[in-house]
């Protein structure tokens, strides 16, 4: 069974996260219907909202008679007086269209609603797995029809529609003089209706008719009750369109990064397999580095046994640098002067203080020289020597030694 979850959802939503829902079947009858958050909603094939209160203005205005390729622009310009924001930060969708009394012109119905809203609401109901096929607004959906106005009365407030292609959120705390208020317009049009018809939702509060209707001056009756979801079935706007329009197989902005994470996914994996070629071209390029330094160490040294060519090596070298006079790479010499060498000019007055033992050099850096230690460090490191520093207050040591290759 193919199965719809509507939700009721408040200006307040998510920052309180419980709302109104109902699980519509095929034949567009409830299936079960509760109040809760998010994770206790029934599981659905597609999921609508319906957006209750003052989130949404529904206004009519008057546009020429023209190319629907304007129509954008001329309902932005209409509405431009009209909007306490400016149209462009509002995504207006179109109801209706109907010619105008004066037959020139169409009256077109808009929808208005703030865009950030509207992106928060896809973006957080796509981020829990409801990404929202169609978002209606409760000032169209709410009952309309007849001689009558019909006037919704629920815990979001108070929907009256004057006709079936009007409709405006009235707070329900002032609800008496609002209502005047527009009965009093009304009379001042010759419109005024010949009754007011009132559906009330379960749970809410019944006003005092008989207050009403000596308010208004006009006649207030009881009407069947309010369930916010059948006029979802009826044909409205869907305020989803253009960045907003959903999409199948991703909805929102998750469906137009679709693309763009499928060429990273890609981009990745072959990244991934480049990484790991040179993983292994390195280890093989190695390998014969090292059967290379054992065929050489083998012929220069034949009656040694190979356990670590590279290290074995450099001591048979040193070995021989001293038969010969010559310092070893690892003497204080040698290592003072890589030292020496990394410091550049600093070396002559930066190093203050220098000790030899069991093949470590230990400078003490003063000046310059210890201002750009960490450099000397990286720079001594490429020439194959282990270097580190040490603070002993506030001088600062340099500590090298021979790297031992094994």
């Amino acid at each position: 069974m193919s199965t719809r979850l509507l939700l009721a959802i408040d200006e307040h939503w998510p920052t309180r996260p419980d709302c109104p829902w109902v699980l519509l079947g095929d034949n567009g009858q409830p299936v079960s219907e509760g109040h809760s958050e998010p994770r206790h909603w029934p599981a659905a094939a597609a999921c609508e909202v319906v957006l209750t209160g003052p989130q949404c203005l529904w206004l009519e205005v008057r546009r020429p008679r023209g190319a629907r390729r304007d129509l954008p622009r001329l309902l932005a310009y209409a509405l431009e007086a009209r909007l306490l924001k400016d149209p462009d930060t509002q995504p207006l969708t179109l109801s209706h269209r109907r010619p105008a009394d004066d037959g020139e012109r169409d009256l077109a119905g808009v929808i208005v609603v703030a865009r950030d809203r509207l992106r928060q609401l896809v973006a957080q109901l796509a981020a829990i797995g409801r990404p929202p096929r169609r978002v209606l607004a409760e000032v169209q959906t709410a009952p309309a029809g007849g001689d009558a106005w019909q006037l919704s009365l629920s815990a979001s407030g108070a929907i009256l529609r004057t006709g079936a292609s009007t409709g405006i959120a009235i707070d329900a705390d002032l609800l008496a003089p609002l209502l005047a208020q527009q009965a009093a317009t009304a009379r001042a049009a010759n419109a005024a209706p010949a009754g007011i018809e009132l559906h009330l939702a379960a749970g809410s509060a019944a006003p005092d008719l008989a207050a009403l209707a000596a308010e208004t001056a006009i006649p207030v009756q009881a009407a069947a009750a309010y369930q916010w979801w059948q006029g979802a079935e009826r044909k409205a706007a869907n305020l989803l369109h253009d960045e907003f329009a959903y999409r199948e197989g991703g909805a929102g902005w998750l469906g137009k990064l679709r693309p763009a994470l499928l060429v990273g996914g890609g981009a990745l994996a072959i990244w991934l397999l480049a990484s790991i070629g040179e993983v292994l071209w390195l280890k093989h390029s190695l390998g014969q580095v090292g059967e290379r330094m054992e065929r050489v160490y083998r012929t220069s040294f034949p009656n040694t046994p190979v356990v670590a060519p590279a290290a074995q090596m450099r001591q048979q070298l040193n070995l021989e640098r001293a038969r010969h006079g010559l310092l070893r790479d690892d003497d204080a010499l040698a290592l003072l002067a890589l030292a020496a060498e990394a410091l550049g000019t600093d070396a002559a007055d930066g190093i203050a203080a220098l000790r030899f033992e069991e093949g470590r050099l230990d400078l003490t850096l003063g000046g310059a020289a210890a201002a750009r230690a960490e450099s000397v460090v990286g720079l001594l490191a490429g020439r194959g020597l282990l270097a580190n520093l040490r603070q002993d207050g506030t001088t600062t040591h340099l500590l090298l030694r021979r790297e031992n290759l094994q």
